[in-house]
């Protein structure tokens, strides 16, 4: 009877931890849910540079990300900026937010939010970004604000990319999120029409 009780404990112990039997394997481990982290694109979060090959000496703003990641946030034309990702090993892929967002007047506001899973060692690993342009479209008043458009960029071990643009308050931010965790699987979005291309408001 003993034999019995002790067999059936073991039993229950097994359901309980979710130990393999004998044929199992090791567990596998849960996946890392994806979650968000923030930095800043302007002020003391970010240091001035300026291009060694630049003949102007145009400055840029190279801001810390996360895991080993750097944004360099520049002045692509007169009254835009975009924003340049640099990956651990140096490599830079330009955003374009100038033909990707906006081909109006625009700039940055508020923080760089990463999304970020882990890898296997425990470092962090961005998968996607989300960062607010504010764009002024209205050629009449161009000191007006006319959008602010979320903007999911998709961060891969070999690209980087704008994958999504909302303006604000047509999506939830959970929304947001949710297609910024599955931007990988996205393509990149196509370059915006010229401004003279249907109307001088086309955007």
């Amino acid at each position: 009877m003993r034999i019995q009780l002790f067999g059936a404990a073991v039993v229950g112990a097994l359901s309980l931890c979710g130990c393999a039997g004998p044929r199992g394997s090791e567990a596998t481990p849960a996946r890392t849910a994806i979650h968000s982290e923030f930095t800043g694109l302007q002020g003391e979060a970010c240091q001035q540079k300026v291009e060694r090959n630049d003949p102007n000496d145009t400055p840029y703003l190279a801001c810390p990300g996360i895991g080993g990641y750097t944004l360099h946030v520049r002045k692509v034309e007169s009254g835009r900026v975009s924003i340049d990702v640099v990956d651990p090993g140096g490599q830079v892929r330009p955003l374009n937010l100038q033909d990707t967002v906006t081909r109006h007047m625009a700039n940055l506001t508020g923080q760089a939010e990463w999304r970020v899973t882990t890898t296997g060692g425990g470092a962090p690993r961005p998968v996607a970004l989300i960062v607010n342009v504010q764009a002024r479209e209205d050629d009449e008043d161009p000191e007006k604000v006319t959008h602010t458009y979320l903007t999911v960029a998709k961060i891969t071990a070999d690209s980087a990319c704008v994958t999504e643009r909302f303006p604000e308050g047509a999506q939830s931010m959970d929304e947001v999120r949710a297609t910024a965790d599955t931007a990988g699987q996205r393509p990149c979005v196509p370059a915006l029409p010229p401004r003279n291309a249907g109307g001088p408001n086309r955007h």
